[in-house]
């Protein structure tokens, strides 16, 4: 089962979340590509059996200027029951925590895609507790493909 893990990062939190699960779901022994948003071809998700897209909240709420054009491909996407999964990092002093997540998610479940894990949102830095979230949602995206 092939996976793609695709993230966009401002302050490089958001590549250090990316790369701790793309450890842990290649030691779990997922076969994973892990690239940036900026270099990924929203047309070729349905490629994947899993699509996890982790980005950060830009301003009061918005989808980075980096992740726009994947973001607006997407409406014209068929993901043919695509397994998906969102998170990122953001921070609760935005009137908007985390929505670039939440209109991520939207988009890719208009997209025909099949959510397979609750979105994770995290405040700043990870610590101990998110990182345990961001494992489980690996865990829920492993279970979807069995």
């Amino acid at each position: 089962m092939k996976i793609l893990l695709t993230y966009t990062s401002l302050t490089g939190r958001n590549e250090e979340i990316a790369k701790h699960l793309a450890d842990y779901l290649k030691d779990k022994g997922a076969d994973l590509d892990l690239e940036q948003i900026v270099d990924t071809d929203a047309f070729g998700l349905s490629d994947y059996d899993a699509v996890i897209v982790e980005t950060y909240t830009y301003h009061d709420g918005e989808v980075p200027d980096e992740a726009q054009d994947f973001y607006e491909d997407l409406a014209d996407v068929d993901l043919k029951r695509t397994k998906f999964a969102v998170l990122g990092s953001s921070s609760k002093t935005h009137l908007h925590f985390g929505r670039a997540v939440d209109y991520f998610t939207m988009q890719l479940n208009s997209s025909n895609g099949e959510q397979v894990a609750d979105s994770v949102k995290i405040d700043r830095d990870p610590d101990e507790d998110d990182y345990k979230r961001v494992e489980a949602l690996g865990d829920y995206i492993l279970k979807s493909l069995k």
